[in-house]
C-alpha cells in the first residue's frame, strides 16, 4: 500500500474513533415547537452510516477493501442525504416521502405480479397521502443531488457503483486479457496498470464522509453542540473542514 494512504488511514482510525464517541453521546434534542422530521430522519441515516463506516474499516483490516465498494457507495449516499436534510429540512423530508410513495407502488406492483400476499395497510396509507410539490423534488433521484453537492462526489459514487454492481468493470478486476496469446485469471482483485484503487484508502474515505455528515447533522441540533469537537477532530485528522452545501441553481427543475 502507498505510504501516503497508510498515513491517511492511521489518522482516519483515530478520527473515526473520536466521531464514534460523539455519536454515542448525542445529548441534544430539537426544538419541540418546530417541525423536527429532518432531525429524526437525519439521525436515523447517521446512525446507519456510522455502522457502514465500521463495516468499511473491518473489511479493510481483513484485506477485503475491494469488497467494501457497496459500503463506500452507501456512505456517499447517506452523507448526501444528511447534507440535504440539513439544508432543506422539511422540504427534503417531503421529497423523501414522495420517493417512498413511488417505491411502495413499485414494490406493490412487483408483489402483485409475483402473486405474493402482503399487508396492504402501509402501501394504502402511503398512496393516500397527499404530498405537496416543492423545489426539492428534483432530488428524488440521487444523481442531481450528488451533482449539486459536487462533481467529484458524483464521480466517486459512479465509480463505486461500477465496482459494487455486476458490471464489466467489476469482472475485469479478476482477469487480464491484454496479452495477445492468453487471458490471465485472478482469484483476487487486480486492477489494470495505472488504475487508482479506492480500496487503498477505504478508512480515510469513511472518515471524510462520516465527518461531513456529522457536520451537517450538527446544524440540525439545538445549539450545534458538536462544533468545537468536530473542528478539533478535523484538525487532528488533517481535514480542511470544508462544508458541503447545496447552492441555489436557477436552471434546476422544480
Amino acid at each position: 500500500m502507498n505510504e501516503d494512504f497508510e498515513d491517511d488511514n492511521r489518522l482516519a482510525y483515530a478520527g473515526l474513533t473520536a466521531l464514534a464517541e460523539l455519536i454515542e453521546n448525542v445529548g441534544s434534542t430539537p426544538d419541540p415547537d418546530e417541525d423536527n422530521r429532518a432531525y429524526f430522519v437525519a439521525w436515523g441515516l447517521l446512525a446507519s452510516m456510522h455502522r457502514q463506516a465500521a463495516a468499511v474499516v473491518l473489511l479493510h483490516r481483513k484485506g477485503l477493501g475491494h469488497e467494501a465498494a457497496p459500503n463506500r457507495r452507501a456512505l456517499i449516499e447517506y452523507m448526501a442525504q444528511i447534507r440535504w436534510l440539513a439544508e432543506d429540512g422539511a422540504e427534503a423530508v417531503d421529497t423523501m416521502n414522495l420517493a417512498l410513495k413511488v417505491n411502495q407502488k413499485k414494490l406493490r406492483d412487483a408483489a402483485d405480479l409475483a402473486g405474493i400476499s402482503y399487508d396492504p395497510t402501509i402501501p394504502d396509507a402511503v398512496q393516500a397521502t397527499e404530498i405537496p410539490s416543492n423545489p426539492a423534488n428534483q432530488f428524488i433521484n440521487l444523481n442531481p443531488l450528488l451533482k449539486r453537492l459536487g462533481a467529484p462526489l458524483l464521480a466517486a459514487w459512479i465509480g463505486e457503483t461500477q465496482l459494487a454492481h455486476a458490471t464489466l468493470t467489476a469482472a475485469q478486476c479478476f482477469f487480464d486479457d491484454t496479452a495477445d496469446d492468453k487471458v490471465v485469471l485472478h482469484g483476487e482483485p487486480t486492477l489494470r496498470s495505472g488504475a487508482a484503487n479506492p480500496a487503498d484508502h477505504s478508512p480515510s474515505t469513511a472518515f471524510v464522509l462520516l465527518w461531513t455528515a456529522m457536520d451537517a447533522f450538527n446544524d440540525l441540533m439545538k445549539g450545534q453542540p458538536w462544533s468545537e469537537e468536530l473542528q478539533r477532530i478535523a484538525a487532528e485528522g488533517r481535514l480542511d473542514g470544508a462544508r458541503l452545501r447545496i447552492e441555489p441553481d436557477e436552471d434546476a427543475a422544480g
